[in-house]
């Protein structure tokens, strides 16, 4: 497997983090779906994937836009990204996400990472 200089970190929990999601957008019309209950599989600067027991539809043939709320070490997050992909497994659907603007979200959640995988270290 060839190294891409270009592609950022990607950080996987042992367990899986509690998060939730709201739909925003779809095709650049402003809507409020209910919340949703997801976990985060894995994470990095620009995205996340997101596993839940709710199917979204119409993830190819429309644009979706989140808003996700999760927490890393006790510190809150609230961002918003675009569905890249969906795919089934098993009972639920995990969705690629590509997150959406804001640098200064980026560079605490690099800071949050960063401690967060100091505390799994130290712990093991």
């Amino acid at each position: 497997m060839r190294y891409q200089r270009e592609a950022p970190f990607r950080f996987q929990f042992n367990e899986s983090e509690p998060a939730t999601f709201q739909i925003v957008r779809i095709d650049n019309k402003s809507v409020q779906s209910s919340r949703g209950e997801a976990k985060i599989v894995d994470i990095s600067i620009k995205g996340l994937r997101l596993n839940s027991e709710l199917n979204i539809p119409e993830t190819d043939n429309k644009a979706i836009q989140l808003a996700l709320t999760f927490k890393l070490n006790e510190v809150e997050f609230t961002c918003n990204g675009d569905i890249m992909w969906k795919k089934m497994t098993g009972s639920s659907f995990d969705y690629g996400i590509q997150f959406v603007g804001d640098d200064f979200a980026q560079r605490n959640l690099i800071e949050q990472l960063k401690i967060y995988a100091r505390k799994i270290s130290d712990d093991n």
